[in-house]
């Protein structure tokens, strides 16, 4: 009889000193403990260090997959779930960098029709029209995380592209026989996009480690084109014939084309969690906007908010590496 009760002591003792609370993460990594407290941010438990040492600990809910916490009342141990989808983040402002290359949808037909007819080659014209449709972007974006899985916040996006060659230009002498002149051309296109942004974003996998974001973003786009030349005119006066080539002079002209539209941003990104803080990847982005009025100004002449008889598409799509840190 006392053996049989000195056999219970023992089990009930090797059974209470072996009854331990665990927390797995979202790495899958399990951390024996006893739990002190849990709430919507962190999970607050002790953990024994060495002999008879113990230290208190804290980790974020953001980091934990679920927890088991043994039943004093059941002497067993009762997994809870966390709810993740309604789990408020530690760090609640996500901020994003993004940079690469851009793609631009604005139609250039008529400008190749012009080129072309002035004497120029279509390879030579879509060589100039290629440059000035792709160029580069660089985008940043600041959120506040409702939950851990969808925010809102302002979204910023910049996009340039530029092209310059020289060309043919036709005209005619006094004798009206055709007199051909090179001349320098140069576009520089801007697009400037701000809007206010909803962010969504899953994990993928039981690790958490990978991520897909989406973001969309209704807003306004700043469009602004500088065009620049410069043509060698001749001078003929009031001479018909020189000996030798006639007189010429540098004749400059510049144009500034800008607008302003509404604009809705799109955007999809793949990244990697290095840290619940940091995390980097791929990403791409499509700006859709139409031009319904346009403000030309030169050296002669200026023109506001002119009405277009056809929209002017100044869509563009953008694709590059992001940056993500949140705090």
């Amino acid at each position: 009889m006392k053996n049989l009760l000195l056999t219970l002591i023992l089990l009930i003792s090797f059974c209470a000193t072996y009854a331990q609370d665990k927390i797995i993460t979202t790495q899958k990594d399990t951390i024996e403990c006893r739990i002190i407290s849990v709430n919507a941010d962190r999970i607050s438990y002790e953990q024994k260090i060495g002999n008879n040492k113990v230290s208190g600990r804290t980790i974020a809910t953001s980091e934990v997959l679920q927890y088991l916490r043994s039943d004093t009342q059941q002497t067993a141990l009762a997994a809870y779930k966390l709810r993740r989808p309604n789990q408020i983040p530690e760090h609640r402002f996500l901020f994003s960098v993004q940079s690469g290359l851009s793609h631009s949808f604005t139609d250039y037909g008529n400008f190749k029709t012009f080129l072309t007819s002035q004497g120029n080659s279509a390879s030579a014209a879509d060589d100039y029209i290629k440059k000035l449709k792709n160029g580069y972007f660089f985008n940043t974006s600041i959120h506040y995380l409702l939950n851990s899985y969808m925010g809102v916040g302002i979204d910023y996006s910049f996009m340039y592209s530029s092209s310059e060659d020289d060309f043919m230009n036709m005209g005619y002498s006094p004798m009206n026989v055709p007199a051909y002149v090179r001349y320098n051309q140069g576009d520089k296109t801007f697009s400037n996009f701000i809007g206010a942004s909803l962010l969504f974003k899953q994990s993928i996998g039981n690790k958490g480690v990978l991520r897909i974001s989406e973001s969309i973003a209704p807003g306004l786009l700043l469009f602004r084109n500088e065009s620049r030349s410069n043509t060698y005119q001749i001078y003929w006066g009031n001479n018909t014939s020189y000996e030798g080539e006639p007189p010429y002079y540098l004749d400059y002209y510049n144009t500034l084309n800008h607008s302003k539209t509404f604009a809705v941003k799109g955007g999809l990104s793949a990244e990697y969690c290095f840290t619940p803080q940091i995390s980097a990847g791929v990403t791409c982005n499509y700006t859709w906007a139409k031009l319904r009025k346009i403000s030309i100004k030169s050296s002669d002449n200026e023109i506001n908010d002119q009405e277009l008889e056809n929209d002017i598409d100044v869509s563009h799509i953008d694709y590059g590496f992001i940056f993500r840190f949140s705090f």
